[in-house]
């Protein structure tokens, strides 16, 4: 049974400084992506927060469509202005790393994981996804968009997903209050905002033990093309670039658009 999101316990719940106090929300929206992304720069403010209970077009990477039933999960995007307009994909890391602490803590076990470039892994299966977009104006920065789709309380899938996309609903055995749930994840993206910012290698390093793959010699797909050795995955640089040390010793960086792990 699907419910709308109370926009009211939410914020009782919420104890960040500046994220998500701001909210725009919406019981039925095309992308908070694409909304926030529209706006006027004269109503985007730091920390904005776009909700809604059912997105009819939500976008994943490679503009893959996310499904989502309504009023069960959380489709939310959020509007950040650093000074540093470098590093965003060290940010988009972050806050998966958020949902993974999240989750971990939720559930009582070490059961969610990053899956390079930008999903969440829950025993096994996808349980999020992260979609970062940046807004210029001319070849000014204007605004850094962060949307995340999160399966809360969905019970089921499509066949195609049935297999590969799980709920944390499925994986507790209960239903989840969702805006307790959304308060507490924005208290953690807000922590590890202010960790990126602050260029903490405590980050990285936590990012690092939370990749799927980390440590272990693994496939490569380059441009769409496997590779035909292996490589160890030895995580991020403070840049936001993927190191994979190479079966001659030579440490190998790459973009995350270039790659795809192959982890099994």
């Amino acid at each position: 049974m699907s419910s709308t999101f109370d926009q009211s316990v939410f914020l009782q719940q919420l104890n960040t400084q500046w994220l998500g106090h701001s909210v725009r929300y919406f019981e039925e929206l095309e992308s908070t992506n694409t909304y926030l992304k529209k706006l006027a720069p004269e109503k985007i403010e730091h920390g904005l927060f776009c909700l809604t209970d059912y997105q009819t077009r939500g976008r994943g990477q490679y503009e893959r469509r996310w499904e989502t039933e309504k009023g069960r999960n959380l489709t939310f995007s959020i509007v950040l202005t650093p000074a540093d307009t470098g590093r965003f994909h060290v940010l988009t890391l972050a806050c998966a790393l958020a949902i993974v602490e999240k989750l971990n803590d939720f559930l009582s076990a070490s059961c969610a994981a990053i899956k390079w470039p930008n999903d969440i892994i829950l025993n096994d299966k996808k349980t999020a996804g992260i979609l970062t977009e940046t807004v210029f104006s001319g070849n000014t920065f204007d605004r850094l968009i962060i949307g995340i789709g999160l399966n809360i309380n969905q019970q089921k899938f499509s066949d195609e997903l049935e297999d590969i996309a799980t709920s944390v609903s499925l994986e507790k055995g209960e239903t989840i209050n969702r805006e307790k749930f959304l308060a507490d994840l924005l208290n953690r993206i807000e922590y590890k905002y202010t960790l990126w910012e602050q260029q903490q290698a405590s980050l990285i390093k936590a990012i690092n033990r939370n990749i799927i793959g980390y440590g272990q010699w693994i496939g490569l797909k380059i441009d769409d093309e496997i590779q035909d050795e292996l490589y160890k995955l030895l995580g991020i640089d403070e840049n936001g670039a993927l190191l994979m040390l190479n079966r001659d010793g030579g440490i190998d960086s790459f973009s995350y658009e270039q790659i795809q792990l192959v982890t099994n």
